[in-house]
């Protein structure tokens, strides 16, 4: 379909005026009852759909979840997977392109211009400075000329008009997503731009939005002291697992990987069998499948990209960072623990929730309250992220004038009056349960929160079902197990510990 033919499809979709948005009501009911009322299909070309109906407001939401984050990247093109979060928007062979056949030949003119700039940066020291400003004018003087055939925003535009809210995307460690909320009678509206987006992506501007990423990476990372302490973590908790690669990537691979690289990703991840696709709110599941078979069937039949196999080795040794700087001191710890479909994850969410969460945990209440040595304390199970192995991580801020070696070795001594004489207490445990069972409820009350979680917990395990046993598994959670998972993980030689010491002695 070309622009024109493509521009009439919208106009008839659009004919009919669009109603008022409104915000969705919590959901109600037991679980079960929610439960029997999500449908699921799969078309044929292995896309799964997720469609749970609500018709309290004329308004419905989604989420495309893909099962590609940072954890999928390799040597040379880490950050890739968060590039496609800026592509998000950017249009499609219909949307955003004044001519779309001199707009294709004229990025390829990019990419060939880009890949003898590159090619001539990796001759290192024996590159011809005078052929590198050749070759950097040739580039940007052929980006010029694409920018020339670009509709800025026209995607964002179409749907904002027509009353679509909270267009988002987002990269995580081990995923994709995209969402936004639409006024219900723009269903067909949703099926036509959101496949369009998935099977004729175009990934124009790239150059440009890679240097928003660069930036970003500076601002975030490297011009922070608690950022380059951060990485710095991160790399050193994973050894051999891709979690240490972080979400924005290497600045050596942003300024050097390619539009081509970028495509190259996206055909081999952005597959129907490696994406599941939820839409709740006030819809029919019946025409949801129609356009369903309509709009996505041309989304790739390829095969799924197979799973990470490498696997983080035992730690067998405290692993330590020490960084000074004229900052505010700061100590970041984590301990190595199972991903999301161990049977026991729920006994590890509850130690992290007890020991570390809020102002009722047990670091907030001794470090904070009771001994003033830190400002804020904080603990979450599954970093960063829940697919693999991953961390039991948290961060200790000391307060002023405390060295954080000091805040630090009270820590420890909190943990080992909680290994030894004072072990997680049935009402403890108790107050997990219900801040659990809120949490739930919070996550699954709106219609944008409810297809998160039937997305991502289909994408995680396997089956959207297991969303609704996550409250069962809550529930059956003991203060034995708990203090088992505790002995098992809250141990030195199981944790990576970085310290962030003030250059002029101690705390700022």
């Amino acid at each position: 379909m070309r622009g024109a033919s493509y521009a009439l499809a919208l106009l008839v979709l659009l004919a009919t005026a669009g109603e008022a948005l409104a915000e969705p009501k919590a959901g109600r009911g037991g679980f079960a009852a929610l439960e029997g009322q999500v449908r699921e299909f799969t078309l044929p070309n292995g896309l799964k759909f997720i469609v749970l109906e609500r018709h309290d407001v004329p308004i419905f939401s989604y989420q495309t979840i893909v099962n590609a984050g940072a954890v999928d990247e390799v040597a040379g093109v880490t950050g890739i997977a968060h590039m496609f979060e800026h592509m998000a928007f950017k249009g499609t062979t219909h949307v955003g392109a004044t001519d779309i056949e001199k707009e294709s030949e004229v990025l390829d003119a990019v990419d060939a211009a880009y890949a003898a700039l590159r090619a001539e940066r990796w001759k290192r020291r024996d590159a011809d400075p005078a052929r590198l400003e050749d070759l950097e004018a040739a580039f940007k003087a052929a980006q010029a000329e694409a920018d020339g055939f670009v509709v800025s925003n026209e995607f964002s535009k179409v749907l904002e008009e027509q009353g679509a809210q909270n267009l988002n995307a987002g990269t995580a460690a081990d995923v994709t997503m995209y969402a936004y909320n639409l006024p219900s009678n723009r269903l067909e509206l949703w099926a036509l731009t959101e496949s369009d987006r998935l099977v004729n992506p175009v990934l124009r501007e790239f150059y440009k939005e890679r240097d928003v990423v660069i930036e970003e990476r500076s601002m975030r990372i490297e011009s922070t002291p608690s950022g380059r302490l951060f990485e710095n973590f991160v790399q050193t908790a994973f050894v051999a697992h891709p979690y240490g690669n972080g979400l924005v990537g290497h600045r050596s691979d942003l300024e050097s990987f390619s539009r081509s690289q970028a495509e190259a990703f996206r055909k081999e991840h952005y597959v129907a069998k490696n994406m599941t696709i939820a839409v709740v709110g006030d819809v029919d599941a019946k025409q949801v499948e129609a356009l369903a078979q309509k709009y996505f069937s041309a989304v790739s039949a390829a095969p799924a990209p197979p799973p990470v196999e490498t696997v983080e080795p035992p730690q067998a040794a405290e692993r330590r960072i020490v960084m000074e700087d004229e900052a505010q001191p700061l100590v970041f710890f984590g301990y190595h623990m199972p991903d999301l479909n161990d049977p026991d994850f729920q006994s590890y969410k509850a130690l992290a929730d007890i020991v570390g969460s809020g102002r009722s945990g047990r670091l907030y209440t001794s470090l904070v309250k009771e001994k003033k040595i830190a400002v804020q304390t904080f603990m979450t199970a599954g970093f960063p992220g829940e697919k693999y192995p991953n961390l039991m991580f948290g961060v200790l801020v000391p307060s002023a004038g405390v060295d954080p070696d000091s805040a630090l070795a009270l820590y420890d001594a909190e943990i080992a009056r909680l290994l030894a004489d004072k072990p997680i207490t049935a009402e403890e445990l108790d107050g997990f349960k219900t801040r659990a069972q809120a949490d739930f409820w919070k996550k699954i009350g709106s219609n944008g929160g409810m297809a998160e979680q039937l997305s991502y917990y289909q994408m995680m395990t396997g089956d959207w079902r297991n969303l609704f046993r996550e409250v069962d598994e809550v529930q059956a959670v003991t203060t034995e197990k708990v203090m088992e998972v505790a002995r098992e993980t809250l141990r030195k030689d199981n944790r990576t510990v970085a310290v962030l010491r003030n250059r002029a002695g101690s705390a700022s």
